[in-house]
């Protein structure tokens, strides 16, 4: 049994969208909650997205998830079906719609089944609970683990809770990485500095993992705070509470982050990469991102023979300096002082790491610049289990 904030109740149901599981979860915040929201920058958003967004500025009451249907791709009938079902929602909850934010996910190009998702919302008006049990498990597709966190902080000597759950194991990738993540707190924080702190513990953890390169179109993360603690208003100008409260979602979105590069499909190893002293931030982030979706890269950690010089090339086309240049993988170096490495026993070492059942590995790239300009990213290796698995049925 969880910990749960104060002020939130829901419930997970089998509204028959994915068989006998659960696929639909609803969540109540009582008093309403002030959110923060980060959609996918895919053009092609999905309905329950474009709806979202026209609501995430009021408070919140209820938030409903789908999954197995994306509701994406399907034009003016998929919005009127989300309008549907939340002119629904609102009657049976007795809530205006406009304090209602919703989200999908599962296969786009087809229609929700708006009867079986308004007779489970039914379902879960009946049985609202304060807990979480399955809520993990209805917001998921094909994950093959739960992806949960709680954590709670100290404010004016009172504990605000935090519970966060995200869903998520293919075509991630910014912007957004294809998740879900939603995080639930009962602590009192004023709106600007809860969009300022969670859009920036997103863009250093959502925004810094991939899998396949690729981002779809219903990518959601999202934080409601209720202010059920009652405590004293977190704002910018308590500097010392709102470092904290950032440190504590960079935390909570690391972690959730950490989780869905872990589930990712077909994967047998990730990799981190961290550049270091590169010519300009964008430069740091550009070359992260550059080895972190090749799939040239990707596919030397398969390798039994892996030729890691080949990482030169995919960096050759950004701004480096050569000369002053490395590159190590693990704890071998590379290149450096403009020399490839050429020892027998540290190439042997390093395939020999790479050939075991070490399931982390590391890439670290200095540029040369005189500078202290860095960024990292978090990913996996690209195997044939993936491909098969997203040839196998409809994505």
């Amino acid at each position: 049994m969880y910990d749960i904030p104060l002020g939130f109740s829901s419930a997970a149901v089998k509204a028959g969208l994915k068989n006998n599981d659960y696929d639909l979860a609803v969540i109540k915040s009582e008093p309403p909650s002030v959110v923060s929201a980060v959609y996918t920058q895919n053009s092609f958003q999905a309905a329950p997205i474009l709806f979202s967004k026209k609501n995430d500025k009021n408070n919140i009451d209820l938030l409903i998830v789908n999954s197995k249907i994306a509701n994406s791709l399907t034009g003016k009938k998929g919005y009127d079906d989300v309008l549907d079902i939340v002119k629904y929602a609102s009657e049976v909850f007795k809530i205006k719609k406009e304090n209602i934010l919703t989200a999908s996910t599962g296969i786009i190009g087809e229609y929700l089944d708006t009867k079986k998702i308004k007779d489970g919302i039914k379902k879960a008006s009946n049985s609202m609970s304060f807990d979480f049990d399955n809520i993990a498990r209805a917001i998921q597709t094909r994950d093959k683990f739960n992806k949960i966190y709680t954590s709670s902080m100290e404010v004016s000597g009172k504990t605000a809770r935090f519970y966060a759950t995200a869903k998520g194991s293919s075509i991630i990738h910014p912007n957004m990485a294809t998740v879900l993540l939603f995080i639930f707190t009962d602590l009192n924080v004023e709106k600007e500095a809860l969009c300022k702190a969670f859009k920036e513990a997103v863009n250093k953890t959502l925004n810094r993992i991939s899998i396949d390169g690729e981002t779809s179109t219903n990518d959601m993360a999202l934080i409601m705070a209720n202010g059920a603690l009652n405590n004293k208003p977190i704002t910018e100008r308590n500097k010392k509470l709102f470092k904290e409260l950032k440190n504590k979602l960079d935390e909570i979105c690391a972690y959730l982050a950490k989780m869905i590069i872990l589930d990712g499909e077909g994967m047998t190893k990730t990799i981190i990469v961290s550049v270091k002293r590169a010519k300009t931030q964008n430069d740091a982030f550009y070359a992260a991102q550059k080895i972190a979706v090749s799939n040239l890269v990707k596919i030397l950690f398969l390798s039994k023979n892996p030729n890691f010089e080949k990482i030169l090339s995919v960096l050759g086309n950004i701004n480096i300096n050569i000369n002053n240049l490395s590159l190590q993988v693990n704890d071998v170096y590379i290149y450096r002082n403009g020399v490839i490495n050429k020892n027998k026993e540290d190439i042997a070492k390093l395939k020999k790491d790479i050939d075991s059942e070490r399931k982390e590995n590391y890439i670290t790239i200095d540029l040369g610049f005189n500078t202290k300009y860095e960024d990292y990213y978090y990913f996996t290796d690209l195997t044939q289990e993936y491909i098969s698995i997203h040839s196998s049925y409809n994505i």
